[in-house]
């Protein structure tokens, strides 16, 4: 994933725009870190994932009671304004499948209204998924919507993926459109009036995409919490495989 926003990146640089695909691909982690790399260099990109339905159903179409789908994120970043890009990044399920592991190995519970048992039930024991449940979509239509998009795109335009799922990456330059600084500008002027917003109840204020984990990033000093038992987990397959 790396190398194709690289690619992404030289080949709009000479064209203005590229569209690339990325077939076969296992876990990429976080996509946000490679849109937030991109728009700080001035490119808009949209990535869209999807192909592998038959062996990755996790996900239940709106109005359904059984998993079809597999989770196919989106991830959409553009340059912001004085904070930094303004980056989406978001499985169109209710939940991303790994945070149903890491439920899973750290013997949490999942949010409500995410996750149905194996009978169409609402449930939040990750158990419950792994025995034949599904997740949510997004949005109820609309995350089915575009979960259905990517699955077209990653398996009928792109052929089936062998792996996880196949990608399709588009890259467009921005300072085609508007110079570098004018577009900081107008983006600052939109984000803080949106900022501004008199936060709803049980909200401290209105947040922008991308910023929360900029500043988790900054704040952390390098360090990755994690639950204790997951930790543990690490430490067993550490001795089983001998890792120092």
């Amino acid at each position: 994933m790396e190398l194709a926003y690289n690619q992404g990146i030289e080949l709009t640089q000479k064209s203005g725009i590229s569209a690339l695909a990325i077939r076969n691909v296992g876990h990429t982690g976080r996509h946000g870190a490679y849109a937030d790399y991109a728009a700080n260099r001035g490119f808009l990109t949209i990535c869209i994932g999807g192909g592998n339905r038959k062996i990755w159903r996790q996900v239940a179409p709106h109005g359904g009671a059984k998993a079809m789908l597999p989770t196919n994120p989106w991830c959409i970043g553009i340059p912001g304004g004085l904070q930094g890009p303004v980056i989406l990044d978001f499985a169109t399920s209710k939940i991303a499948g790994g945070w149903i592991y890491a439920a899973q190995s750290a013997g949490a519970q999942l949010p409500t209204d995410c996750v149905i048992d194996k009978q169409g039930r609402p449930t939040t024991d990750p158990k419950d998924y792994f025995a034949g449940g599904a997740i949510l979509p997004a949005g109820g239509h609309k995350g089915y919507g575009l979960a259905l998009i990517g699955e077209l795109i990653g398996e009928a335009m792109l052929g089936p993926a062998t792996t996880e799922c196949s990608w399709l990456l588009i890259t467009l330059a921005t300072q085609q459109f508007r110079e570098a600084g004018a577009l900081q500008t107008a983006a600052e002027e939109i984000l803080l009036e949106l900022r501004d917003c008199p936060p709803a109840a049980g909200f401290d204020h209105v947040e922008i995409p991308g910023e929360r984990e900029r500043k988790h990033k900054d704040a952390s000093n390098g360090v990755i919490r994690i639950p204790e038992e997951t930790w543990n987990e690490i430490l067993a397959l550490a001795a089983e495989f001998r890792i120092p």
